[in-house]
C-alpha cells in the first residue's frame, strides 16, 4: 500500500530507482533503428521530390521546351531591340527637321557620280517588324505552354512544320530589320562622303551605344530565330520517330493482350482476336505418326561420349496393338475425347504463332541504330517484353501439350487402322 503523495514507479519498484532508471537511459544513446527509419523517410522523400520535380520539368528538356525557352530568349531581345531602337527616335525627328521627307540636296545624285541614294530614317520599319515578331513569338510561347499544344498539336505531322515556316519567316523579318537599321545608322552611305560629313551633320552619323547595342539584338535575336527554325526541323523527326515508336508498341501490346487472353480461356482467345479481324478458318491437317529414330553411332564409341537417354513415350506401352472388338471401342472413345482436346490446343497455338511470325515482322521493322539513348532503352524493352513473351513457360507448355497428343493420337488411330485391316482380311 503506498503513501499518499508519493510516486509510483511504472516500472516496479521505487521513485528513485525509476529516476536513476531515466537518468541511464538519457546518458544512453538514442535508438539506431529510429534514426534509421527517419533517414529512410528522409531519403524516400527526397527520391519522391526528384521524380515530381523530373515529371514537372521533363517537358521543358524536350525538343517542344527548348523552344519555348527560345521564345522567352527572343521576347527578351526584342524588347530590348524596341527600347534601344525607341531611345533614338529623337535623331529622326532632327533629321526630318533639317532635310524634310525628301532626300538631302545635292546628296542624292545618281551613283553613276558616287553619290548615294537615301529617303529618310527606316525606324517605323523597324519597331513595325519587332512588335509584329514579338506578338507571334508570345503567341507561340502561351500556345506551347498550353495542354492542347501537348495532347493535339504535337501529336499531328503538320504543326511542327507550321512552326518551322513561323521561324523562318521571323528569321527573314528580322534580318530585313537589322540591315534597315545598319543602313540608317550610316545614312544610307552618306555617312561615307566626304562632302556630306561637316560639323552641321556629325550628330546624324554618330553611333549612339544604344544603336550599337539595338545592332547587335538584332543580330543575335536573328540567330536564335534561326535556331529555332532548325530546332523545329528536329522536333518534327523526334515526333515522327516517337508517333512510330508508339504504333509499334501498341501493336505489340496489342498482340500481347491476346496472348495473355489466350492464357486465360482458350474460348476467349478466338473473341479477341476476332475483335478487328475476321475469324480465320484453320485447317486442320492429317494426323501421322511420327517415329523418332534412336542416336546410331558408326564404328567405336570415342572417349567420353555421354549418349542421350531415349525418352520412350508413356502411349507406347498403355496402347499396344489392339486384339478385342472391346479394345478397338476403348481406344476409340480415348480418341474422340482427346481429339476435342487437341483441336482446342491446335487452334490456340497456330492462332499465337501466327501473331508471332506477324510480330517478327513488325520487329524486323525497328530502327538499327535509334538517334537518341532514351528511343534505344525503349526499343530494348520492346524487344525483351517480346522476347519473355516467346519464352512464356505457359505457351511452351501447351504448345508441348500440342505435339504430345498429335503423337498420341497418330498412334491410337494407327493401331485401330491395322486391327480394321486384319479383321477385313479376316472376313475375306
Amino acid at each position: 500500500k503506498s503513501v499518499p503523495g508519493s510516486y509510483k514507479d511504472p516500472y516496479g519498484g521505487s521513485g528513485g530507482s525509476y529516476n536513476s532508471r531515466k537518468e541511464a537511459e538519457a546518458m544512453l544513446p538514442g535508438d539506431p533503428f529510429g534514426s534509421l527509419e527517419h533517414r529512410a523517410a528522409t531519403c524516400q522523400t527526397y527520391s519522391e521530390r526528384v521524380e515530381a520535380y523530373n515529371q514537372r520539368y521533363a517537358y521543358m528538356k524536350s525538343w517542344a521546351g527548348l523552344l519555348r525557352i527560345l521564345c522567352v530568349a527572343e521576347l527578351l531581345l526584342g524588347a530590348a531591340v524596341f527600347a534601344c531602337v525607341t531611345a533614338y527616335v529623337h535623331k529622326d525627328n532632327e533629321w526630318y527637321n533639317m532635310f524634310g521627307y525628301s532626300q538631302p540636296y545635292g546628296y542624292g545624285a545618281g551613283s553613276a557620280y558616287g553619290g548615294y541614294s537615301y529617303s529618310g530614317p527606316k525606324t517605323p520599319f523597324i519597331l513595325v517588324a519587332a512588335g509584329m515578331a514579338w506578338i507571334v513569338t508570345i503567341v507561340l510561347l502561351v500556345l506551347g505552354m498550353s495542354m492542347y499544344y501537348r495532347t493535339i498539336l504535337l501529336d499531328s505531322n503538320w504543326w511542327p512544320l507550321t512552326e518551322f515556316g513561323i521561324n523562318v519567316a521571323l528569321f527573314f523579318l528580322y534580318m530585313s530589320a537589322a540591315i534597315v537599321y545598319v543602313n540608317d545608322t550610316n545614312r544610307g552611305g552618306l555617312c561615307y562622303y566626304q562632302l556630306f560629313k561637316t560639323p552641321i551633320n556629325a550628330s546624324f552619323c554618330r553611333v549612339e551605344g544604344g544603336q550599337t547595342a539595338a545592332i547587335i539584338f538584332l543580330f543575335v535575336t536573328v540567330i536564335i530565330y534561326l535556331i529555332s527554325a532548325v530546332v523545329s526541323l528536329k522536333l518534327w523527326r523526334h515526333e515522327g520517330a516517337r508517333r512510330h515508336r508508339e504504333l509499334m508498341e501498341r501493336e505489340v501490346s496489342h498482340y500481347c493482350k491476346i496472348f495473355s487472353c489466350c492464357r486465360r480461356s482458350r474460348i476467349r482467345c478466338l473473341l479477341c482476336s476476332s475483335d478487328d479481324r475476321p475469324r480465320e478458318e484453320v485447317t486442320y491437317r492429317q494426323l501421322k505418326s511420327v517415329e523418332r529414330k534412336p542416336e546410331l553411332l558408326n564404328g567405336h564409341i570415342p572417349a567420353g561420349h555421354i549418349p542421350k537417354p531415349i525418352v520412350m513415350p508413356d502411349y507406347l506401352a498403355k496402347y499396344p496393338a489392339i486384339q478385342t472388338d472391346e479394345m478397338r471401342d476403348r481406344y476409340k472413345a480415348v480418341f474422340n475425347d482427346q481429339f476435342a482436346e487437341y483441336k482446342e490446343l491446335s487452334v490456340e497455338v497456330h492462332a499465337v504463332l501466327k501473331k508471332f511470325d506477324e510480330l517478327d515482322g513488325l520487329m524486323r521493322q525497328l530502327p538499327h541504330h535509334p538517334e537518341s539513348i532514351y528511343e534505344q532503352e525503349r526499343i530494348s524493352k520492346v524487344l525483351q517484353e517480346y522476347k519473355k513473351k516467346k519464352n512464356d513457360p505457359a505457351f511452351l507448355e501447351k504448345k508441348e501439350r500440342c505435339e504430345y497428343l498429335k503423337n498420341k493420337l497418330s498412334h491410337i488411330k494407327q493401331r485401330i487402322q491395322d486391327y480394321d485391316k486384319v479383321m477385313n482380311w479376316n472376313v475375306e
